[in-house]
C-alpha cells in the first residue's frame, strides 16, 4: 500500500508545538514510565534509522537540513504513540486527532511527559520500520520533524499497519 499523506500536513500540523497542553488521562495511554512499553515495532531499528539520518543531515524536500544531535528513546512518548496507533487501527483511519479532539500534545501530556516542544508523525500501510522511515523521510513535513534540533527524545508505536512517532523535549 502506498504511503498516505495528510492533506493538512503543512508545517502547522506536523511542526513543533511551543505551548504546553493539559488533558484528562486517556485510558489508551500507559502512564507509568518504568513500564516497558510494548510498541509492536523494533524501536532499536527505528531509532537507529532516525539517529543515523540526524547525524548525517539530509534534504527535507528542497530544504537542506544540517546534522543535529541524536535522540534518545523515551517510554512515555512510546506509550502515547502506542495508544494513538491502537486508536487509529480501531477506527481504521490515519489521523493526528482522535474523535474527541485530543491531539498528540494531549496524549503526550496524559502519558506523563512534561514537554516544552513536541511533534508527531503518523503513517498507514507500511509493514516494516525501514518502509515507514523511508516514507516519512520523503515527506517534507515528516522529515522536518525527524530533523528538528529542538527535539531531544522520541517514542514510537505500531498497531497493525498504523504507525505513530512522537518527538519532544522538556
Amino acid at each position: 500500500m502506498k504511503f498516505k499523506s495528510i492533506t493538512l500536513i503543512g508545517l502547522a500540523l506536523c511542526c513543533a508545538l511551543s505551548c504546553k497542553k493539559n488533558s484528562n488521562t486517556d485510558p489508551e495511554v500507559i502512564t507509568d514510565p518504568l513500564v516497558t512499553v510494548q510498541t509492536n515495532l523494533n524501536n532499536e531499528v527505528l531509532l537507529k534509522l532516525v539517529n543515523d539520518t540526524r547525524a548525517a543531515g539530509c534534504n527535507c524536500g528542497t530544504t537542506v537540513m544540517p546534522p543535529v544531535p541524536t535522540l534518545v528513546w523515551n517510554n512515555q512518548l512510546a506509550a502515547a504513540a502506542v495508544g494513538h496507533s491502537k486508536y487509529m487501527a480501531s477506527v481504521n483511519t490515519m489521523t493526528h486527532n482522535s474523535a474527541d479532539g485530543k491531539t498528540f500534545g494531549d496524549r503526550i501530556t496524559a502519558a506523563g511527559y512534561v514537554w516544552s516542544t513536541a511533534g508527531e508523525n503518523v503513517a498507514q500501510g507500511q509493514t516494516t520500520e525501514a518502509q515507514v522511515f523511508n516514507d516519512w523521510i520523503k515527506s517534507e513535513g515528516h522529515c522536518k520533524n525527524i530533523m528538528n534540533a529542538k527535539f531531544k527524545e522520541m517514542g514510537a508505536g505500531r498497531q497493525g499497519n498504523f504507525w505513530t512517532q512522537d518527538f519532544a523535549a522538556k
